[in-house]
């Protein structure tokens, strides 16, 4: 199985340099680059890294594990840098693969920093109870079923602010003023494009923390649970397309 048979044109690639034992460490710095054509079974050209709004200059030589964002999952190789220069404004990097391409299964989506407003409702057990009796009882006494209608109506108005800080098409980091508990579920509103109804996303917290650098915030981890398709879609073209813009307003094209 070739590169060329997995990623297309376009798919957003991660870099991180291999140490001399040909491994990666949990601090190895991260790349964000892109595909932009392949040259033979074996080599490809790609985006040059940019960093608030810097060219990130690889150098020839360098080897990376290169993690490919593509529609049919995540997949990773070993590549060397062969070449590097810049064409119609564009600057490049040539790669050689010199390993066999692989899936990974621990991690599917690309993530992207950004600054989203949101809202999210904590689903109480008193929540989860109360619904659970409205979808598991018949009601004799219409009066009864009316207020525990009502009551759950009240629960769920409960709504509270943050700000999405990372987000993948399988969960997010944002940041609050409460403190949560893991195993909570959530209801997570976010908007994502200026006409459309925001889209309801049922998450639960992986890690709640204090900010050390942000007085009286909490930097709040969750996984989506149970998301429909056609929202994990929209999320995910959400977020190519504002790493599209955030590329372009870093190349002064905005």
């Amino acid at each position: 199985m070739m590169v060329r048979d997995i990623a297309a044109i376009g798919d957003k690639l991660e870099l991180r340099r291999l140490n001399l034992d040909n491994t990666t460490s949990g601090r190895s710095k991260v790349y964000v680059s892109q595909l932009l054509d392949h040259i033979d079974n074996d080599k490809a050209i790609i985006a040059m890294p940019i960093e608030k709004g810097h060219i990130i200059p690889l150098s020839v030589g360098e080897k990376y594990t290169v993690s490919f964002f593509t529609s049919k999952g995540l997949y990773q190789c070993n590549a060397i840098i062969i070449n590097r220069y810049k064409n119609k404004k564009i600057y490049i990097l040539e790669v050689q693969f010199i390993s066999d391409i692989v899936k990974n299964q621990r991690r599917q989506f690309f993530r992207l920093n950004c600054l989203v407003d949101i809202l999210y409702h904590v689903i109480t057990k008193e929540e989860k109870v109360l619904e659970n009796k409205i979808n598991n009882t018949t009601y004799i006494d219409e009066t009864e079923k009316a207020k525990d209608d009502e009551n759950l109506e009240a629960l769920k108005k409960s709504w509270y602010e943050g700000t999405i800080i990372d987000l993948s098409g399988g969960g997010a980091r944002f940041i609050s003023n409460r403190i949560q508990e893991p195993g909570e579920d959530i209801i997570l509103s976010i908007s994502l494009s200026m006409n459309a109804e925001n889209k309801k996303i049922p998450a639960k917290i992986i890690a709640s923390a204090k900010m050390l650098n942000r007085a009286g915030f909490y930097e709040n981890r969750v996984q989506f649970t149970d998301i429909k398709k056609e929202d994990r879609e929209a999320l995910i073209k959400f977020i190519f397309a504002e790493d599209r813009r955030q590329r372009k307003r870093e190349k002064g094209l905005d």
